[in-house]
């Protein structure tokens, strides 16, 4: 009863705080949308919102780990695991700017939909070669610019809750744009509700692993850098879930 309570209150916040803070991004978004060209403006703007999303429940905790391990003087392509929607939000707990990689459908979504077009963040129909093709472009021409991008290498979300196998999209992206890669693993996401009603108390942990360098990417090819990233993500994962007591 307490948590169904608990819940619903969770919610109604939610709708609140969301819906006063999508006008003030679009009142922010009018303002700086002429000069901002990266629009880093939106995107602390958009961490506020982020870190409010989960800091509106007391009963939840996040956790960044290894958070140093970024380096903000570069742009890279920073790849993390898929586990829901809440994904999105969770990444903006990383101390660097980026633009998302994301599926186009996401932009029919009220609110998050439009937020994802002032953004500027990028776009892509699965399926489409041609879309591919269009998402690298953008991606290298976005990390020519110095702003790093962010790209869930699985492609959707896990259905399991482990990490599935990843594409060579990401890696493609990193090689023509001559950058590193940052791998980030996270869980939480994946069981924080069952069915509408949320875990609580629950913890979500985001950790920083070590980066992959530019000599390295060059080194190698992309399906090559997929598999080992893959499993060292994998172990990483499979090695939190145990620590935080997950199944």
């Amino acid at each position: 009863m307490c948590r169904t309570l608990c819940s619903v209150v969770y919610y109604l916040l939610l709708l609140v705080f969301t819906s006063i803070y999508y006008v003030l991004f679009v009142l922010l978004f009018v303002l700086t949308v002429g000069f901002d060209r990266e629009r880093v403006a939106l995107h602390w703007a958009s961490k506020v919102w982020a870190v409010g999303i989960y800091r509106l429940c007391p009963f939840w905790r996040v956790e960044l780990v290894d958070a140093q391990k970024i380096d903000r003087t570069r742009p890279q392509v920073i790849i993390t695991n898929h586990q829901s929607m809440l994904d999105i939000p969770l990444m903006y707990v990383l101390p660097t700017t980026f633009k998302w990689v994301s599926k186009k459908e996401v932009r029919r979504m009220p609110l998050f939909g439009s937020v994802l077009g002032m953004h500027g963040d990028i776009l892509v129909d699965r399926g489409s070669r041609s879309s591919a093709k269009e998402m690298t472009r953008q991606c290298v021409e976005r990390l020519g610019r110095g702003t790093s991008v962010m790209i869930f290498p699985e492609g959707t979300r896990t259905k399991t809750g482990h990490i599935g196998r990843f594409k060579d999209g990401a890696f493609f992206v990193a090689k023509h744009a001559q950058v590193g890669i940052q791998p980030v693993v996270a869980d939480g996401n994946w069981g924080l509700s069952c069915g509408w009603r949320l875990q609580m108390p629950y913890t979500i942990r985001v950790k920083v692993l070590d980066p992959v360098s530019p000599e390295e990417v060059a080194s190698k090819e992309a399906h090559t850098l997929a598999t080992e990233l893959e499993e060292r993500m994998r172990t990483e994962h499979e090695k939190m879930r145990a620590e935080l007591g997950r199944p």
